[in-house]
């Protein structure tokens, strides 16, 4: 009942902030049409701040096996200087049952400067376990959860949207897990148009899509061809815009 409620007034709140909206409304989504996911292939990205290169950022996706089934692996790297000069360095690694992209397993390292947070979640059973190293501090701190069902990884959120339908006015909601907090977030996804983006390369015709994430919030912008590529996502500090892909 509670989990009706909430999708009652997600709903609510949508066709009242969007009465245009002429999209389909996916609750819970859960990939059943698969992937545009290249195993072994991969993109390239630049990362800016006031329109300026501060670093750059990778992501690989590839495939495996874990639990007896098809999984997939998705490793999302960024380094950059911001313009104070602090050297930032967020590495995440997610892997993830290929049916429905339920997240098995995930770390998150965290570098800032000489300083480094490293957090790890073990998904594969209900009861969900979480481990963490902080600087300073040598000992690995560790706790748990119980929950069942299905969830995805938060790191990866801009490239799980790579796999959604795409027609304007389409709102997305799915359930992650966020390996640092230990908490679990339902993002809103809403495809709110389309644009030409330009990148230092090429150019390409996009759909448009905001993002929730907690109280974080961010825009991107996803190829229109069948690949469905991240080609630019704005947070609130930086840009990150595609460079090359495989």
């Amino acid at each position: 009942m509670k989990r009706l409620i909430v999708f009652s007034v997600i709903f609510g709140l949508m066709v009242i902030s969007s009465p245009q909206a002429v999209g389909e409304v996916y609750m819970d989504f859960d990939f059943a049409d698969g992937v545009v996911w290249h195993p072994g292939g991969f993109e390239s990205y630049d990362i800016l701040m006031r329109g300026e290169k501060v670093g750059t950022a990778r992501v690989d996706y590839s495939q495996m096996t874990m639990m007896d089934a098809t999984a997939y692996r998705v490793e999302w790297e960024q380094t950059w200087t911001d313009l104070d000069g602090i050297e930032n360095y967020i590495t995440s690694d997610s892997k993830m049952r290929a049916s429905d992209l339920k997240v098995y397993m995930s770390t998150r390292i965290i570098t800032i400067d000489e300083d480094e947070w490293r957090f790890e979640g073990n998904y594969t059973g209900d009861i969900l376990a979480f481990g963490a190293y902080y600087p300073g501090v040598t000992n690995r701190q560790e706790s748990s959860l119980t929950r069942s069902g299905r969830y995805c990884d938060a790191d990866i959120l801009p490239f799980l949207l790579r796999n959604i339908p795409y027609e304007i006015g389409d709102f997305i909601t799915l359930t992650v897990v966020d390996v640092q907090t230990h908490s679990f977030i339902t993002p809103i996804a809403k495809v709110i148009g389309s644009e030409i983006v330009e990148t230092s390369n090429t150019q390409y015709d996009c759909w448009t899509v905001t993002a929730s994430l907690g109280n974080n919030e961010f825009t991107a912008w996803y190829s229109k061809n069948e690949k469905h590529y991240l080609v630019r996502i704005r947070y609130a500090d930086r840009d990150i815009v595609l460079n090359h892909h495989s």
